[in-house]
């Protein structure tokens, strides 16, 4: 499984949803791509007001702030 942090720069809540997220990905041995929205357009036109997300390769319904921990594990399911 992929997964794929959506945030851009100077988002103070996407820093907090990263410490959430990289931890776990990690511990996981998950692969986490960041990608900044403002470099592609497609991700900014899909999430530009919805930043931070987090979204699975195998899923199509992404993971919206706010959420905690138990939220991604369960996302991970």
């Amino acid at each position: 499984m992929k997964l794929r942090f959506y945030t851009t720069d100077g988002c103070h809540l996407c820093d907090e949803a990263w410490a959430l997220i990289n931890p776990i990905a990690q511990r996981r041995g998950l692969t986490l791509e960041y990608v900044e929205i403002m470099d592609d357009p497609q991700a900014e036109a899909r999430f530009a007001e919805s930043i931070p997300v987090l979204e699975r390769s195998d899923q199509e319904q992404p993971l919206r702030w706010p959420f905690d921990t138990a939220a991604i594990y369960r996302f991970l399911l």
